[in-house]
């Protein structure tokens, strides 16, 4: 018991360390915006011959920013497809920005495409176990971290986890606790995708509002 409370507390920090650095990540990508301004300015005072490299160097630093906002996204959801998201951004800007030869190309694009073989085809487990559109998270995962993550407003007094509210609106409802169990608690649905020991480990959200 007291290993679950300590798990549980831990894993709260993490995601409250997450959510700082994920801020941080933000106001440096408004900070970056700034710049963009800036080379408008130097694009029309460039002359015609070197303009080519200052909007190379434009584009380049609009993918970074981009880039830079997929992993606020990977912070926050924790989902397979936004780090796939952040690779395939991440391999696109070497792509267009650098300066690298035909080899170096040749193997970039292979990369892109086995990103997008692992999009479409290992994610056809995750998408069959969990919501289309839903978020993973541990079952040890406060119900305030949750909805501050998702903007949603699930009862705290339902339980302090999200396991912990799945496991009573289960019991309130009469539903046996299995893999693929869903309950509902206004416009939430909640999915077991993982139990072992009869412990809820891994569950599902999505928002059905609207």
């Amino acid at each position: 018991m007291l290993f679950e409370k300590m798990k549980a507390k831990t894993i709260k920090i993490i995601y409250y360390l997450e959510f700082i650095l994920a801020m941080f990540i933000i106001i440096s990508v408004l900070i970056g915006m700034i710049d963009l301004v800036k080379y408008f300015g130097l694009i029309l005072t460039t002359n015609p011959i070197e303009t080519y490299e200052v909007f190379q160097k434009f584009l380049g630093h609009v993918l970074l920013l981009v880039v830079g906002v997929e992993l606020v996204v990977m912070l926050v959801y924790h989902s397979p497809s936004s780090v796939i998201e952040v690779l395939l951004y991440a391999v696109a800007r070497k792509l267009l920005i650098g300066n690298q030869g035909m080899i170096d190309f040749m193997i970039g694009i292979i990369a892109i495409a086995a990103i997008f073989a692992i999009r479409k085809f290992l994610f056809v487990k995750d998408i069959s176990n969990g919501y289309s559109g839903g978020h993973k998270f541990s079952a040890a995962t406060s119900v305030q971290a949750i909805n501050e993550l998702m903007g949603i407003n699930i009862p705290e007094n339902l339980g302090n986890t999200i396991g912990g509210v799945a496991c009573k609106l289960a019991l309130e409802s009469g539903i046996q606790l299995y893999e693929g169990a869903e309950v509902r608690v206004s416009t939430v649905g909640i999915r077991i995708l993982k139990i072992k020991d009869g412990v809820i480990e891994k569950i599902s959200i999505k928002n059905n509002e609207g």
